[in-house]
């Protein structure tokens, strides 16, 4: 899967729908794993704006979750056009990588770009259904289903399970058992 798309589920996910407070520098360092330079650039400055960004980016989750497709493409584009996407080529151990962020632009704006044009690309190639929040109430995380069929509505298995669970208790209950 696309780092732009992974790192934007993880942020969402860790910044945003945290299930117990944690220090944002240590989650952005995990987050940013993916692109050590990145890592080596944080500082605790950068928080606020990654903070924003990812509340950004659970709207637009949500948005396909829901299946507001035009919603989700209207707060894409007006990431894509405050952080506009630039590719360029930069060659990296010895093999050439397409970058989609000006090759000069600022940590914030460079993952903005990264991000918005990775969940742009997916829901321009006709898979945004397949990235959404959790359908179990009380988690919300976001997630892309990367399944054959495309039908997943929960983050994990332990969300679908607690929600079925749950609803099978409440027939019961309605039946008097």
């Amino acid at each position: 899967m696309d780092a732009g798309v992974l790192v934007a589920v993880d942020l969402v996910n860790r910044m945003v729908v945290r299930p117990e407070p944690v220090e944002d520098m240590a989650v952005l360092r995990e987050v940013l794993a993916v692109d050590p330079p990145s890592v080596a650039q944080l500082a605790p400055g950068h928080v606020p704006g990654f903070a924003a960004l990812a509340r950004e980016l659970r709207a637009v989750f949500e948005d396909l979750s829901g299946g507001a497709e035009d919603a989700a493409a209207d707060r894409l584009n007006q990431l894509l056009a405050a952080h506009p996407a630039h590719p360029h080529l930069a060659k990296e151990d010895g093999r050439w990588r397409l970058h989609h962020h000006p090759a000069d632009a600022a940590l914030v704006p460079m993952w903005t770009s990264i991000c918005a044009e990775a969940l742009a690309r997916l829901l321009a190639g006709g898979h945004g259904d397949r990235a959404g929040s959790c359908a179990d109430d009380r988690c919300g995380r976001a997630f892309v289903d990367t399944s054959r069929n495309g039908s997943r509505r929960f983050c994990t298995t332990t969300c679908q399970n607690r929600v079925k669970t749950a609803a099978l208790r409440r027939r019961r209950a309605a039946l008097g058992d």
